[in-house]
């Protein structure tokens, strides 16, 4: 959960920040343009967030194929 729980709350603000963003374009903005913007930013933040971890588990698996201890199984 601690991993999780503050990208969750960027994913958040950036959406919060989008919608500003939309109201301050158009003072009518319809619902299905929030929840799409909403979705769009839900997915980006898995792809990034779950890149990112990738690249830590392959870092730390390469580290640990480097100093000679075995395979590392997370």
């Amino acid at each position: 959960m601690a991993y999780v729980l503050p990208r969750a709350v960027l994913v958040l603000l950036l959406w919060g920040a989008t919608y500003w963003l939309l109201t301050l374009l158009s003072t009518e903005v319809p619902p299905a343009v929030v929840s799409m913007t909403g979705i769009a930013w839900a997915l980006a933040g898995v792809v990034c967030f779950g890149y990112i971890r990738k690249l830590r588990r392959e870092m730390n698996a390469e580290q640990g194929q480097r100093f000679g201890a075995g395979p590392n199984l997370n």
